[in-house]
């Protein structure tokens, strides 16, 4: 099974998370304006990153040219229901979020997260 990662990038005073899903030989990765957990029930607005190297499942430390520190916060596998250019749909399975994830794509590097939990 694909595995996911959710890590909590700080910088300077900043804090998002960066969800990314395994697929192939990258992590699609999308920034995140809430905690892991607290995700609110409907849809938050998320913005699509570019592709993040694997090492990134299981990094934890700076990120190099003063762009912060990373730390993982959640991590686990996930089951594709659909994935396609403008909708990613998953049964994710970690230790806090376990259920139905989908992300819809809007416009240009906006989207949509909407999490059911089990």
């Amino acid at each position: 099974m694909p595995r996911f990662v959710v890590q909590e990038h700080t910088r300077q005073e900043q804090v998002h998370w960066d969800l990314m899903l395994e697929k192939g030989n990258c992590l699609a990765t999308w920034q995140v304006p809430a905690r892991v957990g607290d995700w609110p029930k409907g849809a938050i607005s998320c913005r699509k990153l570019a592709d993040h190297r694997l090492r990134y499942l299981t990094y934890e430390g700076p990120i190099g040219g003063g762009r912060g520190d990373v730390q993982i916060v959640e991590s686990g596998t996930y089951e594709e229901l659909e994935m396609g250019e403008d909708c990613w749909q998953d049964i994710v399975k970690g230790q806090i979020i376990r259920g139905r994830l989908e992300l819809k794509h809007r416009a240009e590097d906006r989207w949509e997260l909407e999490f059911q939990g089990e």
